[in-house]
């Protein structure tokens, strides 16, 4: 009876984690066709590449950064993506740390595209360093620029969305909110901020029939990510580059994520196969995008876990000893 019981408990805790695929295979894939989306930061890199799929699916598109040369060079680019004639491609320029500024951009998108069904909040910066030798001042830029830039525009889009009951959100944040080591403790924290303001938003939103999601980008070759190497740490690049290997193209980096959103998971998905395991371990109380799986993995995955931490402490612990030695 005992034995019955417990694989009676199995199959139904079974189902009910396979009912959210379930649900998904039969809702299908979001029509994207005249929805309207913003895309921070969608002048260079993901944002732009996140753009241009978007467009290949018939959205309307108005991408927002800060050099207006840059944007229009983007612009182009979008255009040449789009599949009907009749898509709107359009540019704002705005600092997303500046929300009177962001919100003067909303207004005047919606103005010129009509009400903004989709959010992608990318904007954003990595300043890789050493604690011990960065300034705090590069701390609170990160903050105002990861972190609160993605809190603005989603302040600036979230009522209408609310008041329209339809729309999506997604928070861009990086593979660092997944895993913390030497040189981005000035970065790496805005990342995870992000996350505990998706996972609140997300609840809080769910019952409007608005949409939160979250992205957590591998390295990427992008123009921010050359920038970020230049003043990387060498335990900081070694480690990446031991777990990492060769960046990912923005391209396959934009159509997991738009792929993954159009499917309605939260966690969206990146190329990155390891990553996207542990981002599974981290999932809490959150949607997830695939419990069964999760579960028979995570024997393995906490091998894994174990193995990259003690990897990662051994760069930390050579730092140290460099240190000492001078």
């Amino acid at each position: 009876a005992m034995f019955g019981f417990l694989s009676l408990a199995i199959a139904c805790a079974a189902a009910l984690a396979l009912l959210p695929t379930i649900l998904r295979l039969v809702r299908g894939k979001i029509d994207y066709s005249g929805k309207h989306f913003l895309i921070t930061g969608g002048s260079q890199g993901i944002g732009l590449a996140m753009a241009i799929e978007l467009a290949r699916k018939g959205a309307n598109i108005t991408i927002l950064a800060r050099t207006e040369s840059k944007l229009r060079t983007a612009q182009e680019e979008i255009r040449k993506a789009v599949r009907a004639p009749s898509q709107v491609v359009n540019i704002a320029s705005a600092d997303v740390s500046d929300f009177a500024a962001v919100r003067r951009a909303v207004e005047a998108a919606e103005a010129a595209a009509g009400p903004i069904f989709g959010l992608i909040a990318n904007a954003g910066s990595s300043v890789p360093g050493y604690f011990l030798e960065q300034d705090v001042g590069v701390f609170e830029q990160q903050m105002r620029g990861n972190y609160l830039g993605a809190v603005h525009v989603a302040k600036a889009v979230a009522p209408g969305m609310t008041q329209r009951r339809a729309g999506q959100i997604v928070i861009v944040a990086s593979a660092a909110a997944v895993i913390s080591f030497i040189g981005y403790s000035a970065y790496a924290p805005t990342k995870w901020a992000l996350r505990g303001f998706a996972d609140a938003l997300r609840n809080e939103l769910c019952g409007f029939g608005v949409t939160v999601h979250i992205a957590y980008p591998p390295d990427t070759a992008t123009p921010g990510f050359d920038k970020e190497n230049e003043g990387k740490p060498a335990e900081c690049a070694a480690f990446s580059a031991a777990v990492g290997g060769k960046p990912f193209s923005p391209e396959a980096v934009a159509k997991s994520a738009i792929d993954g959103l159009q499917q309605g998971l939260y966690h969206l998905p990146s190329p990155d196969f390891l990553q996207n395991r542990l981002v599974d371990t981290m999932a809490g109380v959150s949607p997830r995008n695939n419990a069964v799986v999760e579960w028979a993995l995570m024997p393995l995955l906490c091998a894994v876990e174990w193995a990259m931490r003690h990897l990662v402490d051994f760069y930390g612990a050579r730092y140290g000893a460099k240190a000492k030695r001078a």
